[in-house]
């Protein structure tokens, strides 16, 4: 984890950002931002999900219940804000971002601990959803660590060893 402001700390990688930062309108109370590359994440979910499923776009869009959750079990209020996370002008091409979130006047100590939940939070839903026996490794990842791991799991040629699409049977 890096600490890159006094109010804002951030977790990111070539495949997903998780920014929380203080909150310009409600001091004390932090904005969390999230965002995933889906065609970093293509070499790994490639034909393991079902037709009009990405496991990318889903463990991301399942963040935000799971953190809010994650802060409810310490006491801590989440409240949707209805706008955009900023961010998205960092990233390239494929690159999708919910909406931000509010984190109502948690402790430093709180914010770390769900900045720490989320990375780790994304990466297994995604992985639940297509590689159900594989597990993020234990402890404390970084976000080079957590990316060399999420890289050994991407398969080469992905779209040629994925199962080929289901075709309806033609009529004779």
């Amino acid at each position: 984890m890096q600490t890159t402001a006094a109010a804002s700390m951030e977790y990111k990688n070539d495949y997903f950002s998780i920014v929380i930062r203080e909150s310009e309108h409600r001091p004390g109370s932090y904005i969390f931002c999230s965002g995933i590359s889906l065609p970093r994440f293509d070499p790994i979910i490639w034909g393991r999900t079902g037709i009009c499923s990405n496991a990318a776009f889903k463990g991301l869009q399942q963040l935000r219940a799971d953190v809010s959750f994650f802060a409810l079990q310490r006491g801590i209020v989440t409240k949707p804000t209805g706008t955009p996370c900023d961010s998205k002008r960092e990233h390239g091409d494929g690159w999708y971002q919910e909406n931000a979130l509010l984190i109502e006047d948690p402790s430093p100590e709180a914010v770390q601990e769900i900045l720490e939940f989320s990375a780790r939070d994304l990466v297994q839903t995604v992985l639940n959803a297509c590689l159900s026996d594989v597990k993020v490794p234990a402890g404390s990842l970084d976000p080079q660590a957590m990316q060399r791991f999420l890289e050994s799991l991407s398969v080469p040629n992905y779209k040629k060893m994925a199962p080929p699409p289901i075709a309806r049977p033609q009529a004779a």
